[in-house]
């Protein structure tokens, strides 16, 4: 509320590694029961999303700024699907079996998303992304009864999961 910065350590889980972030801190978000701090960090120059429950050492700075007149977090969480956000946004599409496809039928996943019903009952998404994990966890929860159509990368990357989930099993 008072525009000053924060200065914490960020553990990311990606890299497995820990940065000291400066950073403007834009809009606070609860997303599926996890916070989100939502800022320009000034180490990648750039808007970021940050879990709170992976920042250590909060310290606010005394340094203030001015939000930018053009932030609307409402524009920035409906660019792609999710919060993860960073990467070249792309377009990927899934087919749902007919039988899922009675569940999915009717949800939107994204505001942009464009379904297609296929003849044998299935479904076709398609919308965009930003970034692959958020992506890949919803895909892998709805199992053998959906397969990823585009992105050949995204696939693959199912695919790579798949072979370490049945080697645990």
């Amino acid at each position: 509320l008072r525009r000053r910065q924060l200065t914490f350590t960020y553990q990311s889980p990606a890299r497995n590694e820990r940065n000291i972030r400066t950073v403007d801190p834009y809009h606070l978000l609860n997303y599926m029961g996890t916070w989100h701090l939502i800022g320009f960090c000034h180490l990648r120059r750039m808007l970021r999303d940050f879990v709170l429950g992976r920042m250590l050492d909060v310290e606010l700075q005394d340094e203030t700024f001015e939000k930018p007149m053009d932030f609307d977090i409402r524009n920035y969480l409906d660019s792609s699907f999710g919060v993860c956000k960073g990467g070249p946004k792309t377009e990927v599409t899934l087919r749902f079996s007919p039988e899922k496809s009675k569940w999915i039928k009717g949800q939107i996943w994204h505001k942009e998303q464009k379904t297609r019903c296929l003849r044998d009952g299935s479904l076709e998404l398609s919308f965009p992304v930003e970034d692959f994990l958020e992506i890949q966890m919803e895909i892998l929860k709805h199992g053998d009864q959906v397969k990823v159509i585009s992105l050949k990368r995204l696939r693959n990357l199912i695919c790579q999961e798949a072979e370490k989930i049945t080697k645990i099993y």
